[in-house]
């Protein structure tokens, strides 16, 4: 895992009055996460990124927004994160770690 290159998505949001604008069936916020994971795919960009990783809060919007998105949980479970974070077993998780596979979006 940790010898895979990846682009860490910061703090990503849409101002609370476009976050239900829809155009050409997809939110803004979906429409952001397709030019992201393009521009790590277009040729023009050498990072060699494989993934595109997110530290996401561990409610239900934007894990649902994440999924939705085509990410999965890094770990199969809480417990699982905590363990390998070295969080308490009695402390709740305020984020998840997920990730995209971005040769998923290559032939």
């Amino acid at each position: 895992m940790k010898s895979y290159p990846a682009v860490l998505i910061g703090r990503l949001g849409v101002n609370k009055n476009f976050r239900n604008l829809e155009t050409e069936d997809k939110s803004i916020g979906d429409q952001l996460m397709d030019f992201i994971k393009s521009w790590f795919i277009d040729k023009a960009n050498k990072t060699g990124c494989r993934f595109i990783v997110v530290d996401a809060y561990n409610t239900v919007a934007p894990l649902k927004y994440y999924r939705r998105n085509g990410f999965a949980e890094l770990f199969s479970s809480e417990d699982q994160e905590k363990e390998y974070t070295g969080i308490p077993e009695d402390t709740l998780l305020n984020t998840r770690l997920l990730y995209y596979d971005l040769i998923l979006l290559t032939d």
